[in-house]
């Protein structure tokens, strides 16, 4: 894997879905604040029998593209409708956001 950018290991288990790895998009990623765990999904609501587990670098080797959200702040989401499109970014509505930027006090 050239060029890795997340600051996470590349081994780091991440939470998926079925239909990523059946070879859907992945348009939706969101960092939780709560437990700093990462999803990689479609986009849709999920059963727990369509969660999977998986590293981010496995991830990674799958959608170069997802690469774009390396430096998503904990409480912060990605989306696109799909992965011919740019990702726009947010926070996750009810988390706690922490961007480092945020919390420099002058």
């Amino acid at each position: 894997m050239a060029d890795y950018p997340f600051s996470e290991r590349s081994g780091l288990l991440v939470l998926t879905c079925t239909h990523i790895l059946g070879g859907c998009d992945c348009t939706l990623v969101c960092h939780h604040f709560d437990d700093n765990t990462w999803e990689f999904t479609c986009g849709e609501q999920h059963t727990e029998e369509e969660a999977v587990v998986m590293s981010v670098g496995e991830l990674c080797d799958m959608d170069p593209s997802l690469h774009l959200v390396c430096d998503l702040p904990v409480g912060g989401a990605a989306s696109r409708p799909s992965r011919s499109h740019a990702w726009r970014f947010g926070r996750i509505s009810g988390e706690d956001y922490y961007p480092a930027a945020d919390r420099i006090r002058k």
